[in-house]
C-alpha cells in the first residue's frame, strides 16, 4: 500500500503551510522514524533518521498525542532520547498519523523560544485539535492513494491525463496569468533555458509541465527534482549519477542521474535558489557544454536536455551576497517567466475553488458540493500566503469534513477560521453587522478586481445599483 514517499512534495508543502500559519517549526516522521519533511533547521535533515528513543518515536508506539512543556533531562519523555543534552527544543506537541488505526507517522510541532513555549502551552488544546484534523487529512491522502493504486483502470486514466498537461490545464483568466501563458507558448519549442519566478504554490511546476507537453519534446521524459528537498551530499549523485564503487554504499553497477533520465526531454529544477554553492559550477558547466560526467567516472556523456528552473527566492539579492553564482544566474535567466501570487489574482479564486471542489468530490466519489456564498466571499478576500497549494489543501479538507449537502462556514479549517478577517462570521455579531461586512466584501471584490479596477460606472452596472448609491457605499466603508 502507498506510503509517504509517493507524496513527498505534498507533505513538505503541507508542513511549510502549517509552519507559516502557526508560527512553529514542523517536522513529520514516517513509520520508520525517518524525517520526511521539516521546516527551519529540520529541513536540512530530511531523509535522515530521527534520534533513537525520541518522544516522537514513542508517540508512534503509543498511538496517542503527547506534549512536552519543558524539554530537559528531567522530562520522562526525553530521558531515553539519544539527542538529550544537545536538543534546542523548548516545548513540543506530537500527534500520531494513523492509517486504518495503524501508526504510519507522526507530526511534531516544535517551539524553540520562550515566547513560542508560552504560546504553545496557552493554546495547547486548540493546537492538538488542529493537529488531529491535519493528521486525518494526511491519512485521507494516503487512503486515496491506496485506492488509486488498487484501481488499475483509474490509475491508467489518471496517468493519461497527466501526460496531456497543457496550457489549458492552467485554471484562471487573470490577464497577468494569460500574459505568462502566451509567453510560454511562444518559447515552448525553443531549446533555451527558462527560469520561472514566483512565490511557493503559484503553479510553477504546472507551467513547466505545460511547456514540456506542448513542445516537440512531449514524447520524451519530463523529469522533476526539488533542489531543496534532497540533502546536499545526495543531490550531486541524483543529478549526475555515479559509477559503481564511486563511494561507500553505492550500487555495484552504478546509477544514472536525472540529466540522463531526461535526455531528449525536459529537466525541471525546482527551488534552484536552494542549490548548494558547491554544486553550482558543475551545473553551469552542463548548461554550457551540454554534457555530464558521473561521479567517479571519466567518460564525458553528451546530453540533449531542455532545462526549466524555478525558484521563489530573490536570486539578484543572492548574487549580491555571494550565495548564488552570477554566471549561473545569467545562464538560467535566458527566458524569465513570473507567476503571480493568488492575492493578486482574486478573480481566479472562484474558478479554482470550483475546480478543486469538483476534483476532490470526484476522488471521494460523491456528488459535487455547492459552497455557501458567504464562505465563498471570505475565501476570495483571504490573502492565501501558501497560494494555490494552500487553497487546494483547504478545499480538500472541507470536502472531506463536510457533513451536509453544501460546504459551509463550519467546515472551514480551524487555522483559517481563527483569522482576524473571519471575525465577522463568529458569534457575537448581529445579523445587520454581518450583512454590512458581507456587502463591504462584495464591494471590495469588484473595486480591486482587475476588470473593474476604479471603473465605478462598470461596477454600478454589474451590481445593478445607481452610481450615486455606489459612491455612498464606497464612502461608508472607506474604500475610496
Amino acid at each position: 500500500m502507498a506510503g509517504f514517499s509517493y507524496i513527498q512534495e505534498f507533505v513538505q508543502t503541507f508542513s511549510e503551510n502549517m509552519s507559516e500559519v502557526l508560527g512553529f517549526d514542523i517536522t513529520i516522521l514516517n513509520e520508520n522514524g525517518i524525517r520526511i519533511s521539516g521546516t527551519g533547521s529540520y529541513q536540512y535533515s530530511i531523509g535522515e533518521p530521527s534520534p533513537e528513543g525520541s518522544y516522537l518515536r514513542m508517540i508512534m508506539e503509543t498511538k496517542k498525542p503527547a506534549m512536552i512543556h519543558d524539554v530537559s533531562e528531567n522530562e520522562p519523555k526525553c530521558m531515553s532520547c539519544n539527542f538529550m543534552g544537545r536538543c534546542k527544543v523548548s516545548s513540543s506537541i506530537g500527534f500520531p498519523i494513523l492509517k486504518r488505526n495503524r501508526a504510519v507517522g507522526v507530526i511534531g510541532l516544535m517551539g524553540f523560544t520562550p515566547e513560542q513555549k508560552e504560546r504553545m502551552i496557552r493554546n495547547s488544546e486548540r493546537l492538538i485539535r488542529f493537529l488531529h484534523d491535519m493528521s486525518a487529512l494526511l491519512e485521507n491522502k494516503l487512503l486515496v492513494l491506496d485506492y488509486t493504486q488498487e484501481s488499475v483502470s483509474e490509475a491508467k486514466e489518471d496517468s493519461d491525463v497527466l501526460k496531456h498537461v497543457s496550457f489549458e490545464s492552467i485554471v484562471g483568466h487573470d490577464s497577468g496569468l494569460q500574459d505568462v501563458i502566451n509567453k510560454a507558448k511562444r518559447v515552448a519549442n525553443s531549446p533555451s533555458t527558462v527560469l520561472i519566478r514566483g512565490d511557493s504554490g503559484t503553479g510553477k511546476e504546472l507551467l513547466a509541465q505545460a511547456i514540456h507537453y506542448e513542445s516537440n519534446r512531449r514524447k520524451n521524459p519530463f523529469v522533476a527534482i526539488n533542489c531543496a528537498a534532497i540533502p546536499e551530499n545526495l543531490l550531486e549523485s541524483e543529478l549526475f549519477g555515479y559509477e559503481g564503487g564511486a563511494f561507500t554504499g553505492s550500487r555495484r553497477e552504478g546509477n544514472i542521474g536525472k540529466f540522463e533520465y531526461a535526455n531528449k526531454g525536459t529537466l525541471f529544477l525546482d527551488e534552484i535558489g536552494d542549490m548548494p554553492l558547491s554544486l553550482q559550477p558543475k551545473l553551469l558547466r552542463v548548461l554550457q557544454e551540454r554534457s555530464i560526467e558521473r561521479i567517479g567516472g571519466k567518460k564525458v556523456i553528451p546530453i540533449d536536455v531542455r532545462v526549466i528552473a524555478a525558484t521563489h527566492r530573490n536570486l539578484e539579492e543572492m548574487v549580491e551576497k555571494g550565495t548564488f553564482r552570477e554566471d549561473l544566474y545569467y545562464r538560467l535567466n535566458v527566458i524569465p517567466l513570473h507567476t503571480r501570487p493568488l492575492k493578486e489574482r482574486r478573480d481566479d479564486i472562484v474558478l479554482l475553488l470550483r475546480y478543486f471542489i469538483r476534483k476532490h468530490c470526484r476522488i471521494l466519489k460523491i456528488n459535487e458540493l455547492p459552497i455557501d456564498p458567504v464562505l465563498e466571499q471570505w475565501l476570495i478576500q483571504y490573502d492565501w500566503p501558501g497560494n494555490i497549494r494552500q487553497l487546494e489543501n483547504a478545499v480538500e479538507y472541507m470536502v472531506n469534513i463536510a457533513e451536509s449537502d453544501a460546504i459551509g462556514l463550519h467546515d472551514l479549517p480551524e487555522y483559517l477560521a481563527g483569522q482576524e478577517s473571519f471575525a465577522c462570521f463568529k458569534k457575537g455579531l448581529s445579523l445587520e453587522q454581518m450583512i454590512a461586512e458581507y456587502e463591504k466584501n462584495i464591494l471590495q471584490t469588484f473595486y480591486f478586481a482587475e476588470p473593474y479596477r476604479n471603473d465605478k460606472e462598470k461596477i454600478s452596472r454589474m451590481l445593478q445599483i445607481s452610481l450615486s448609491t455606489l459612491y455612498r457605499k464606497l464612502e461608508k466603508y472607506q474604500l475610496m
